[in-house]
C-alpha cells in the first residue's frame, strides 16, 4: 500500500514540474513543484521570489480511475507482457496508451497478437509521438484491430525511464471533451463545490488518452469564466502543459 502512494504522489509532483516548466517559460517565473503537506494541496508550486505566491494544485488523471483495475489482472497481464516485449525490442523513455475492446478487456489478447501490437508500436512510434487509429490497424492487422481500437506513443526521456503502458477502462474512446469534464467534476464534488476550489490550481494528467480534437472540443464548450478553479492546466503528451483557464492577475 505505501509503494502505491509513493507512486502517485511521485507522479501528482511529475504533473506539477510540468506545468510548473511552463509557467517559468512563458511569464519568467522560477517555480518548481513540491509534494503538498497538507489537504487540499497534492502539489505546491514554490518559488523563492516573494513576487510570485506559492500556487497550491490538486491533481487529477483522465480517464478516471484507469490506474485501477478490476480483481481478474487481465489488463496488468498484458500491461506487464508489453512492457517486456517493447524493451526487449530497444525500447525506453515510451509511455504506450491503449484503447480496448471489450473482448481484450475481459479476455486478454493471445501471446501472437500482443507481439504483433508491439511491432506496429515500433514499427510506428520508435522515435515520434504517434496516435495510431482503428482504420489505420485494421488495414495492417485486422486481427489486432478488433482487440486494439486505438494507440497511442509518446516519448518521456525526463519522466520516465523504462517504458509504461496505461490502460482506461470501458473501451470507448470520445471524440469530446468529456473526459477532461469529468476530471474537473470529481475535484469539484470532493471539496463541496466550486467555492472551495476558488484558489486553487488544477492539474489534469492524462496519460497519453486525450488528444488535440477533446481539448479543442472541451475549449469550443466551456468558457474560461465558466470554469471553476483559479486556474487549469491540462497536461498532454504531444503538446505538453495546455493552460484550460488562466489565473486573473492581481492589480
Amino acid at each position: 500500500m505505501a509503494d502505491r502512494a509513493t507512486e502517485k504522489k511521485a507522479w501528482e509532483v511529475e504533473q506539477g514540474a510540468l506545468v510548473a516548466n511552463e509557467l517559468n517559460r512563458a511569464e519568467g517565473t522560477d517555480y518548481k513543484a513540491e509534494a503538498g503537506t497538507s489537504e487540499p494541496a497534492d502539489v505546491v508550486l514554490t518559488s523563492s521570489n516573494p513576487n510570485f505566491p506559492n500556487r497550491s494544485a490538486q491533481v487529477v488523471s483522465i480517464p478516471l480511475n484507469f490506474r485501477h483495475r478490476d480483481d481478474k489482472q487481465t489488463v496488468q497481464r498484458l500491461q506487464a507482457t508489453l512492457v517486456e516485449l517493447l524493451m526487449q525490442r530497444g525500447m525506453r523513455h515510451m509511455l504506450v496508451g491503449l484503447i480496448l475492446s471489450g473482448k481484450a478487456e475481459m479476455h486478454g489478447m493471445k501471446p501472437g497478437v500482443v507481439d504483433q501490437l508491439a511491432d506496429i508500436i515500433v514499427s510506428e512510434g520508435a522515435s515520434k509521438d504517434v496516435n495510431i487509429r482503428y482504420d489505420a490497424i485494421y488495414d495492417r492487422l485486422p486481427e489486432l484491430a478488433e482487440l486494439v481500437h486505438d494507440i497511442f506513443v509518446s516519448h518521456h526521456p525526463d519522466v520516465i525511464e523504462e517504458v509504461s503502458v496505461d490502460i482506461p477502462a470501458g473501451g470507448a474512446f470520445p471524440m469530446d471533451g468529456r473526459w477532461i469534464q469529468e476530471g474537473i467534476q470529481k475535484k469539484v464534488d470532493k471539496y463541496g463545490g466550486e467555492k472551495a476550489v476558488n484558489d486553487l490550481m488544477l492539474i489534469i494528467g492524462v496519460a497519453g488518452f486525450v488528444n488535440d480534437e477533446q481539448v479543442t472540443a472541451f475549449q469550443k464548450t466551456f468558457a474560461e469564466t465558466s470554469l471553476p478553479f483559479a486556474e487549469i492546466w491540462i497536461n498532454t503528451p504531444f503538446h505538453g502543459a495546455i493552460c484550460l483557464k488562466r489565473r486573473e492577475r492581481s492589480v
